[in-house]
């Protein structure tokens, strides 16, 4: 059952991380340029299209900023119910989803048998990015700069927060993708009951699919995870092998 319960940490950060991975590989292939627009001294030409291609990647950020889906809705809490699945296991959890607008994402996991038990937290905010282990009484707690995948890529806060609104344009890459269904009526506008991401890097695939219920629009929670003084501060890339070891 402790096998179980890991997996669900395990496939978080994993998703997480294998989509910076698939994006820095994306922007790579987005900054090199075709034979036919091969940049050369001198040719402004193809200085030109390269800072017309940042400038619309730049508006089209704002314009996603602009028109959320969810409009006029700045905090949102449902029940989640998530299937993983990866390396042939399976297994359901549940816990809460919940989104503050331009302050926190946080999902809290739970698994039951006889009894609930609260397996983890992965937190979100502008500043940093929290895990907590809560089995082995242990978390970690990084900025993005600290993340080498992530600074690679330019993941932010914001994108990631467009991800998880609901608000994301597809994915660039069939390494890493995410898919919304089961819209639903939030606010002046709309809401995804289901999202479904999947990863596919080289040796192990992994599939989420969370399932919301309950969705509304509510501020009264604790926006911010309390860490327990008796919980052990470990770096990333230990969280990251433990929790991924669980499913070989």
């Amino acid at each position: 059952m402790k096998s179980k319960k890991l997996i669900l940490l395990m496939a978080l950060g994993a998703i997480l991380l294998s989509g910076c991975r698939s994006s820095r590989h994306a922007q790579r292939t987005d900054a090199s340029t075709s034979a036919t627009e091969q940049v050369y001294p001198g040719d402004t030409q193809g200085n030109k299209k390269s800072s017309d291609k940042k400038e619309a990647d730049k508006q089209k950020d704002k314009d996603a900023r602009k028109t959320p889906k969810a409009t006029g809705v700045n905090a949102v809490t449902a029940k989640l119910n998530m299937t993983l699945e990866s390396g042939g296991k399976h297994v359901n959890v549940g816990g809460t989803y919940r989104l503050k607008r331009d302050e926190v994402i946080q999902l809290n996991l739970t698994y039951t048998m006889i009894f609930t038990v609260n397996v983890g937290t992965l937190e979100l905010t502008p500043d940093y990015l929290l895990v907590v282990d809560r089995l082995n009484k242990r978390f970690c707690r990084v900025t993005y700069d600290e993340v080498p995948s992530l600074a690679e890529a330019g993941i932010t806060f914001e994108r990631l927060q467009r991800v998880f609104w609901g608000e994301a344009e597809p994915s660039p890459t069939p390494m890493f993708e995410w898919t919304y269904s089961d819209w639903q009526p939030l606010g002046k506008g709309e809401f995804p009951g289901k999202i479904v991401f999947e990863a596919k890097p080289k040796k192990t695939s992994y599939k989420a699919t969370i399932e919301l219920s309950n969705l509304k629009e509510n501020d009264s929670w604790e926006k911010h995870t309390e860490v327990s003084s008796k919980y052990t501060p470990i770096s990333l890339e230990s969280v990251m092998k433990a929790l991924m070891s669980v499913a070989k």
